[in-house]
């Protein structure tokens, strides 16, 4: 029952990307393994999107370590437990809860041992800024215990990258950048693990895998330069290389987007007006972290827009007849994914 509630997730949120990205790629630089103790430790800037997406896009079913913080709704604890998410307490959440992430670690040893799969956001918070954090030992410790506990258990790590071109935008262009294998036996002397060697190998891979402004100084200067070049931030590679030439033209670019594609906005915020008014002067308002502001904009629309499309459906089928419902119903699915393939 568990595994068809996690394919039903699974699906639902895989067809509300196609209604709420414009592209989205996915790139292996090695096979993940599907019978094997895999470890995935991406950066860390969308919020509650990056784990789905990056989950989606591994082909397992992950268990993931969620800031505690998300889960003090029961009703929304219910449900994120469902989906095999964890909460991982930080300093924020006040000492006495640090406690807690001791249970949760040892879940996750166990969890390893029995080959499943684990997603962690070692940075430990989010950030829209395009660079890669200093990265915490939580994800290291964790595999420490694991060698400590089960030393003959092979452990995977696959640095992830994940990159947005506009995140805070609708129709936004993304892709997921699965790295090389990292295997923790290189940093493991029998007892203790090299955490910091460790975490530096893995910050290194993640640095490749998504844009990296290195300087803090010039960070918004350098960011400008990228913005104005018109560089595509789904393609790390390019943007990176971008930065250590110092600017030199690159093909790597985006397209503004064309007034058939705005038309074809204007015509989607007409036809779903009622969700478009909740999310505008309802949601929106609400939003204090600018992190936040894409996942709860994808949440508004893979449950309220269905929700509103089928009672205007309903609603014409009774009063307009079989033809004027079908061809609303026929808008409402075809409208949004045609925009997102306009050019």
């Amino acid at each position: 029952m568990k595994l068809l509630w996690l394919n039903f997730v699974q699906f639902y949120l895989t067809i509300g990307f196609k209604f709420y990205y414009k592209r989205k790629d996915v790139v292996y630089q090695e096979k993940i393994p599907k019978d094997k103790a895999v470890i995935f430790l991406s950066n860390h800037q969308n919020a509650l999107l990056d784990p789905l997406l990056v989950s989606i896009s591994s082909t397992r079913k992950n268990y993931f370590l969620t800031r505690a913080a998300v889960f003090k709704n029961s009703t929304v604890a219910k449900l994120l437990n469902s989906l095999q998410m964890l909460p991982v307490y930080r300093m924020i959440d006040g000492v006495n809860n640090i406690q807690k992430n001791r249970a949760i670690f040892t879940f996750c040893t166990e969890f390893l041992d029995q080959k499943k799969s684990i997603i962690l956001f070692p940075e430990g918070n989010h950030s829209l800024k395009r660079k890669v954090r200093p990265l915490k030992k939580g994800a290291a410790r964790i595999i420490q215990e694991t060698l400590q506990k089960f030393p003959k258990r092979e452990i995977i790590i696959i640095p992830v990258g994940v990159n947005y071109q506009a995140p805070t935008e609708y129709g936004d262009s993304m892709s997921v950048y699965f790295g090389k294998h990292i295997s923790p036996t290189k940093f493991w002397d029998g007892s203790q693990l090299d955490m910091q060697e460790l975490n530096k190998t893995i910050s290194t891979e993640l640095k490749q895998l998504t844009s990296h402004i290195e300087s803090i100084s010039d960070y918004e200067q350098n960011l400008k330069n990228l913005k104005n070049l018109k560089i595509d931030f789904t393609s790390p590679i390019a943007v990176n290389k971008c930065l250590q030439n110092d600017f030199l033209k690159t093909e790597n670019k985006i397209k503004k987007p064309s007034s058939l594609y705005l038309f074809f906005i204007f015509l989607i915020k007409v036809f779903y007006f009622i969700p478009y008014f909740i999310w505008k002067k309802v949601a929106f308002p609400k939003i204090t972290e600018d992190e936040f502001i894409g996942t709860f904009r994808y949440v508004l629309i893979i449950t309220l827009a269905p929700i509103y499309l089928l009672l205007l459906v309903f609603s014409s089928f009774l009063f307009f007849g079989k033809t004027i419902g079908l061809t609303l119903l026929g808008i409402g699915i075809i409208l949004p994914l045609v925009t997102l393939r306009v050019k």
